[in-house]
């Protein structure tokens, strides 16, 4: 974990809601695994407060790396300054932070899930496995409320990824909610997953652990969650897993430390 002050390379708008961002760090961007996020401070000073967490989309895989880049969403009053700073400016950063996606034990079918903005950490996590040879075959599966929220689909197509679309609106792709047309499509295929990486809203998030525990594929789900710290001292971001083989008491995990990618059995959804 390094506290480090990054240039910015880029501050793009990509869609009405969305951004992507490039930053020149090459001490973070030299030691980010695929998953694993930045607290950010969006703001020179103490206003906002809090830092704010981001995942990494993608690094630049120069040797040794030197960038790497962001890609989020405007919600509120921090990211909304943030979307207003400009190329040349300095952001402060903390990180990389959490435990990331794990790389599959062998070659076979590699299954992504996104929805919205949860498409942010996977593009790192495929040129990673790409670039270090795993032989696939590669799908993403894809949803969002319109097409607006479907944004670097050519990056996975240029990998080799097959992609399916999905909107809630039916404006791109199928019509409906992703995880609906993902639960179809695994009835029909001959090989299963040997792994199902997803990120998402919470809701989706619980349907594809469900779908891949009955199926006995593995999944590791990078979960989203507001955090404080993002280092483990606020508690903020707790959240409720299978406590240990023996242990009677429920067993909380923080998302910031343990996560944010989890096995999706050892969640507890209810």
């Amino acid at each position: 974990m390094l506290l480090r002050n990054a240039e910015i390379l880029f501050n793009d708008r990509v869609s009405p809601e969305l951004y992507h961002m490039g930053l020149l760090c090459p001490e973070i961007a030299a030691r980010i695994q695929p998953g694993q996020f930045l607290m950010v401070r969006v703001q020179e000073g103490f206003d906002p407060l809090l830092r704010r967490p981001f995942a990494v989309h993608r690094i630049h895989h120069n040797d040794p790396p030197t960038s790497f880049e962001m890609l989020y969403r405007v919600v509120g009053r921090g990211t909304r300054l943030l979307a207003d700073m400009q190329a040349a400016a300095s952001l402060n950063l903390l990180g990389p932070l959490g435990s990331g996606f794990q790389a599959p034990e062998q070659d076979g079918l590699v299954l992504m899930v996104a929805g919205g903005i949860g498409i942010a950490p996977l593009p790192h996590l495929a040129e990673t496995l790409v670039s270090s040879g795993f032989r696939g075959p590669f799908v993403l599966w894809f949803g969002g409320k319109t097409a607006a929220d479907l944004v670097c689909v050519k990056h996975f197509q240029d990998l080799g990824f097959a992609v399916q679309l999905v909107t809630e609106d039916g404006g791109e792709g199928l019509q409906g909610l992703v995880t609906g047309h993902l639960e179809q499509w695994l009835s029909q295929q001959d090989e299963l997953p040997k792994v199902m990486y997803s990120c998402g809203p919470y809701p989706m998030q619980r349907l594809v652990a469900e779908m891949a525990a009955r199926l006995s594929i593995p999944s590791q789900l990078s979960m989203e969650a507001l955090m404080g710290c993002g280092v483990g001292a606020c508690l903020s971001c707790s959240l409720r897993c299978r406590p240990p083989e023996g242990a009677q008491d429920p067993h909380y995990a923080n998302v910031c430390q343990h996560g944010p990618v989890f096995d999706g059995e050892e969640i507890v959804w209810d």
